[in-house]
C-alpha cells in the first residue's frame, strides 16, 4: 500500500468540476465537506455533506459542487493486493452514520504526510489501514452505536486516567462527572463499550497496578494497598483474592520462585 497526496480541506469555487474519463491512475478516496453531484455509471447521484467514495483505479470519475462551494478531503493510493480493500464499498457513495472516528484518521495521516518523519510512510500506511477498518465497521453500524462513537473519545481517556490512577478513590459519580453524563447513562455506555462496569474496572486497575508493584518492588503488601488507594487493608485483601485467586504474599512468591 502506498499514499500518493492527501489533502484536507481542499475548498473549490461552485463552478468547480473533476472530469477524468480514465480515473486518476490511482484509488481515490474523497469526503466531501460539502453537498456535490456525482456522475457514477452515466447517473447523476446527489452527495449530502460527509459522503464517502473509494475510486477504484481506473472508473471514470465525475464530480463537481452542487450549489455553492466545494469543500473535500482526499487521499490518492495505490495498494499492493485487493485483499487490502476487499468488503470496502467501491465506486459508490456511501454516508456514514457518524463521521468523527474518520475525520480523525484522515487528519492523522495527513499531519504525517505532511511531516519530515522518518518513518512516516509506515505510519501513513497503518492508519490509511485503519482507516479502511473503520469504513467497514460504520459499513454494518447499528443505530445504537452512534452513541458510542459520540463519546468513544472521552471513554477511551477516561479508562486510561482510571487505570494510571489507581491511588484515586474512583465512584461512579466521580467518574461520570468527568465526562459530563448522569451516573446511570454513563454506566450503561461504559459497559457497553468495555464489556465490564466500571467499578470492576477500577478494581481491576487496582489490582493490576498491586501485581505489578507485588512482583518488582520490595513495599510491604500493606503499603502496596495503601497506593493502590485502599484505606482498609482486608478489603484490598479480599479484592486481590478474589480476582487472583492467591493472596498478595502468595503471588509475589509465585513470581520470585
Amino acid at each position: 500500500m502506498k499514499i500518493n497526496k492527501v489533502g484536507i480541506n481542499y475548498t473549490h469555487n461552485n463552478k468547480f468540476i473533476i472530469d477524468r474519463p480514465n480515473g486518476s491512475g490511482d484509488y481515490l478516496f474523497i469526503q466531501v465537506k460539502t453537498p456535490a453531484v456525482f456522475i457514477l455509471d452515466g447517473k447523476k447521484e446527489y452527495a449530502e455533506k460527509d459522503s464517502i467514495i473509494i475510486y477504484k483505479k481506473g472508473t471514470p470519475q465525475k464530480y463537481f459542487a452542487q450549489d455553492n462551494n466545494y469543500v473535500n478531503d482526499f487521499i490518492h493510493f495505490d495498494i499492493d493486493n485487493e485483499r487490502e480493500i476487499r468488503n470496502l464499498p467501491l465506486d459508490t457513495l456511501f454516508k456514514p452514520p457518524v463521521i468523527k472516528p474518520v475525520n480523525k484518521l484522515i487528519k492523522e495521516i495527513y499531519l504525517e504526510y505532511i511531516s519530515k518523519n522518518v518513518y512516516r510512510n509506515e505510519s501513513m500506511n497503518l492508519l490509511l489501514k485503519m482507516l479502511f477498518v473503520k469504513v467497514r465497521e460504520l459499513v454494518i453500524f447499528e443505530p445504537h452505536d452512534n452513541i458510542l462513537y459520540d463519546h468513544q473519545d472521552e471513554l477511551l481517556e477516561l479508562r486510561s486516567k482510571i487505570y494510571r490512577h489507581p491511588e484515586e478513590r474512583w465512584t461512579v459519580e466521580k467518574l461520570s462527572q468527568k465526562v459530563n453524563l448522569s451516573p446511570s447513562y454513563f454506566q450503561r455506555l461504559y459497559k457497553q463499550m468495555f464489556g465490564i462496569t466500571c467499578i470492576s474496572d477500577v478494581i481491576t486497575s487496582k489490582i493490576e497496578y498491586a501485581k505489578h508493584y507485588l512482583s518488582s518492588t520490595g513495599c510491604t503488601v500493606r503499603e502496596i494497598s495503601m497506593m493502590c488507594g485502599y484505606d482498609n487493608y482486608e478489603h484490598f485483601m479480599r479484592q486481590f483474592k478474589q480476582l487472583v485467586g492467591l493472596t498478595p504474599t502468595q503471588y509475589r512468591k509465585q513470581k520470585k520462585g
